[in-house]
């Protein structure tokens, strides 16, 4: 797997929070990275999970939805958004 292999897929559909199984389907079906192994899913549900964690992490983990991520930096800008309507 690539360091972050959800990330190609969430940048490249900013608005879109993606489960990990979407974003797996989408690096398939694009052919984004070759998959190998014996759980794929299990580890991008993994790196996914543990780079939502703290500051540093790139993703977010979407409140309420089960494995549902976004960036980061799109979440922010959504939240942001939505506490300035009046």
């Amino acid at each position: 797997f690539l360091p972050f292999p959800g990330l190609p897929v969430l940048e490249k559909y900013p608005n879109t929070p993606m489960s990990h199984k979407e974003i797996l389907q989408v690096i398939q079906k694009e052919g984004l990275k070759e998959i190998s192994g014996t759980s794929p899913l299990a580890c991008l549900n993994a790196m996914l999970h543990t780079n939502s964690r703290g500051e540093e992490g790139i993703f977010y983990k979407v409140p309420g939805r089960m494995g549902v991520y976004t960036l980061k930096v799109s979440a922010k800008k959504s939240l942001g958004s939505v506490s300035q309507s009046p």
